[in-house]
């Protein structure tokens, strides 16, 4: 009865963290090309974190163009091998 219960937790974890990796890749992309949707989308991405009580995450948004996009296409691998793995795992 528990297995149910933290298969849906963890899924909507890593989709949380997938969508959330996806959104900073974005924010790169905008960012690199002087997009006008950069600094909204930072914004955005800003009041997300704070809502969830992660503000610390703010100073990433915040980051010179080249670390931030190794960090956030790093993010987005590492999670997108973590979702693989759990449906391998499941399925």
């Amino acid at each position: 009865m528990l297995e149910p219960i933290l298969i849906g937790l963890s899924a909507l974890l890593w989709g949380s963290l997938w969508g959330y990796a996806t959104l900073l890749i974005l924010l790169v992309n905008f960012k690199e090309s002087d997009s006008v949707y950069a600094y909204p989308m930072q914004t955005v991405l800003d009041r997300f974190v704070e809502s969830l009580g992660l503000g610390w995450l703010k100073t990433l948004h915040a980051m010179q163009l080249k670390p931030l996009r190794q960090i956030s296409y790093a993010l987005f691998g590492a999670v997108t091998l973590g979702v693989a793995f759990m449906l391998w795992v499941l399925g």
